[in-house]
């Protein structure tokens, strides 16, 4: 019996430890162009996250938000656009006044309630970013994935800041 008491405080204290950590992956996936900083950004709400048939309403505005707060440290000049646009439907006088546009699309949104369920809570975003001639200069893909067990539950935005901040150092170059 001890033995059984044994294994099993072994395998509780092994599922507790590999799965108390979010993990992500995250690439550029076009040549790397650096920014200076003080530039001026110009961000665009994404259309917001689904998973199967459930809506996240508030999803694309909490990517932008991550991306504002981030952007804080590089630049004070940062316009955001409320509404969901291509690079192509953005107005030549918002361009004028920009250096370069951010363009998250939401890929994949999947809030699991990882407190209860034991399912990790999943994101994929892609950020596109353009310049002010509407010419794509880099993309930016995310994928992130919280802890199986977690204490308190969080939301799946949990799961930008990080990679957020990684890829805006890479892009201003600051270690």
């Amino acid at each position: 019996m001890k033995k059984i008491i044994a294994v099993l405080l072994a395998f509780s204290a092994a599922i507790l430890m590999s799965g108390c950590t979010a993990s992500y992956q995250s690439e550029f996936l076009h040549p790397q162009a650096t920014m200076q900083t003080q530039t001026r950004f110009l961000i665009v709400t994404p259309e917001i996250g689904r998973y199967g048939d459930i809506d996240y309403p508030t999803s694309g505005v909490e990517v932008v938000t991550a991306l504002k707060n981030e952007l804080k440290n590089y630049s004070q000049s940062i316009t955001t656009i409320m509404s969901p646009v291509t690079i192509e439907n953005i107005r030549d006088e918002d361009l004028q006044n920009t250096d370069y546009v951010f363009i998250p699309q939401i890929l994949h949104w999947e809030d699991r309630l990882t407190g209860w369920s034991f399912r990790p809570d999943r994101i994929q975003v892609r950020f596109d970013i353009y310049n002010n001639q509407r010419e794509l200069v880099n993309s930016y893909l995310i994928t992130g994935r919280s802890a199986y067990v977690v204490w308190v539950s969080r939301q799946p935005n949990s799961l930008l800041k990080k990679p957020i901040r990684d890829m805006l150092k890479t892009f201003f170059s600051k270690e």
